[in-house]
């Protein structure tokens, strides 16, 4: 039976992203991905111009999923609750689906790729604004040290968190990203709270 397009995407992007955890991007190749979605090499191009769309097409969902951690995490309560959320929720999400992790924590695949590389930037000031905008709350709140300026304190949480996901990536996922990042989410917490 022909799949509609929509699912034929949506499979051929979870393929990309299993073959992505397995190998990174060097193996990500159109032949292996029709291969694995047994379907022609062809028949990929019909959904997808190129290898860079489909990390473009990876990209557009992880941005849809940022969002709706955001969402959750502002769902948490006080600004500390809704940073501990956040990054609970991301380590689930990047623990559930490595091949994202490896797309969004690989720079080197986007250096000749001047639309992807836009995306990610966007992607990650999306995430730097959002990050600060709920510090900023905090501080005016009084429960996070205002020693500090709010947009530093969103690269350092961020940015721990992102050397945590490349760690995780870089040993091949041997060791469970919550439970390291657990430790790493009680540091920034004792880190910023105020008092």
């Amino acid at each position: 039976m022909k799949k509609d397009t929509k699912t034929r995407q949506k499979e051929i992007i979870e393929v990309s992203l299993e073959i992505l955890k397995q190998g990174g991007c060097q193996k990500l190749t159109m032949k292996k991905i029709a291969e694995l979605v047994g379907i022609s090499e062809q028949a990929i191009y019909r959904h997808f111009e190129n290898k860079v769309a489909i990390l473009a097409a990876v990209i557009e969902y992880f941005k849809g999923r940022v969002s709706k951690i955001f969402r959750r995490a502002k769902e948490a309560g006080s600004p500390l609750q809704q940073i501990q959320q956040f990054i609970e929720t991301l380590l689930e999400y990047f623990e559930n689906h490595p091949g994202v992790a490896v797309v969004v924590t690989s720079e080197d695949i986007f250096q000749n790729e001047s639309s992807l590389n836009e995306e990610i930037r966007k992607l990650v000031e999306n995430r730097i604004s959002k990050m600060t905008a709920i510090i900023q709350n905090g501080q005016a709140a009084g429960e996070i040290t205002d020693k500090y300026p709010a947009r530093d304190l969103a690269f350092m949480i961020l940015g721990g968190l992102r050397f945590l996901v490349i760690t995780w990536r870089l040993s091949s996922f041997s060791f469970s990203l919550q439970k390291r990042g657990e430790s790493l989410k009680k540091s920034y917490i004792d880190l910023i709270k105020k008092g």
